[in-house]
């Protein structure tokens, strides 16, 4: 049986569309729909029902997923100890992790690393969703949230401090100040509704009511972009709002959060020298992610 239409097969039972399998296996949606009738062809069998809510399993397509599943395992084991045995200091490393994060953090810092890394290729996947350390969507990821699963190393390298930010010009006409903040004067800007529990959101909601909220977005650029120009407050990360001196800090990450910044590998690749050299990097840039560490 083709590999390839096993995880094609994979894909889009995960995530029951052709699309959104194309998107994550970098394929278009009818290459993903050919894997999926030739594996079809070969099973002599329908593995999809296609219904106006997506792509469902039938019985026989849920028969072989615990298979398909336990082929992946097996594959991706075999191509990470593959890896593991390369130990040249060159070639590419996918990190992920937020936009933010690689925006203000990450990426401001990376000269020195790549001039004395000239071999390293270093790619950065920036998301808010969780990737697959496991699938090999990624080979290290920085988060603010501590996996749970999967044969994991996972290293606390700081903390990222949240505060609620405004533009300058909108706190002073509003006459607010951190000595004298009332949301009641404010209007606020948040994650929409599916997101709601990123990044101090629920503090927010618990402490906002009475306020008007002014813009629901989906993207760390979107909250930032619209507190930058005056629609409201927002909460964001220290580490890059104090560091725009159009934003003036009106409630401290004391009263609101400061998340755990995890450093992840799976533990197969940990010894691999250009992961190892990511990692330290990495791990050299936790104190960055503190409020004391990003004011200028």
């Amino acid at each position: 049986m083709d590999w390839d239409d096993l995880k094609h097969f994979l894909e889009v039972a995960r995530s029951g569309s052709l699309t959104d399998a194309a998107r994550a296996l970098k394929a278009s949606a009818a290459t993903v729909g050919r894997h999926i009738e030739s594996l079809e062809t070969r099973l002599g069998a329908r593995l999809f029902d296609h219904r106006t809510t997506g792509y469902v399993l039938t019985d026989v397509g849920r028969s072989i997923l615990a298979q398909a599943e336990a082929a992946e395992v097996a594959i991706l084991s075999l191509e990470r100890e593959a890896f593991s045995k390369d130990t040249k200091l060159a070639g590419k490393v996918r990190l992920a992790t937020t936009e933010d994060m690689a925006s203000m953090v990450v990426i401001p810092n990376l000269p020195p690393f790549v001039a004395s890394h000239p071999g390293l290729e270093l790619d950065i996947v920036a998301s808010s969703t969780t990737v697959s350390l496991t699938r090999r969507d990624a080979d290290v990821a920085l988060r603010s949230t501590r996996p749970d699963t999967g044969d994991l190393i996972v290293r606390r390298v700081g903390g990222v401090d949240l505060g609620l930010y405004a533009s300058r010009d909108y706190a002073e006409a509003r006459g607010l100040t951190e000595a004298n903040f009332d949301f009641a004067k404010a209007e606020t800007i948040t994650w929409i509704e599916e997101m709601a529990g990123l990044r101090g959101g629920q503090w927010l909601a618990q402490n906002s009511v009475g306020s008007r909220v002014a813009l629901h977005v989906n993207s760390t650029r979107l909250l930032y972009s619209a507190c930058t120009s005056g629609l409201g407050v927002a909460i964001l990360p220290c580490f890059g709002a104090d560091l725009d001196p159009s934003l003036v800090c009106l409630v401290s990450p004391e009263r609101i959060q400061t998340s755990d910044l995890w450093l992840v590998v799976h533990r197969d690749l940990a010894s691999v020298p250009r992961i190892r050299a990511v990692m330290e990097f990495l791990s050299g840039l936790g104190p960055k992610f503190a409020r004391t560490a990003s004011r200028p």
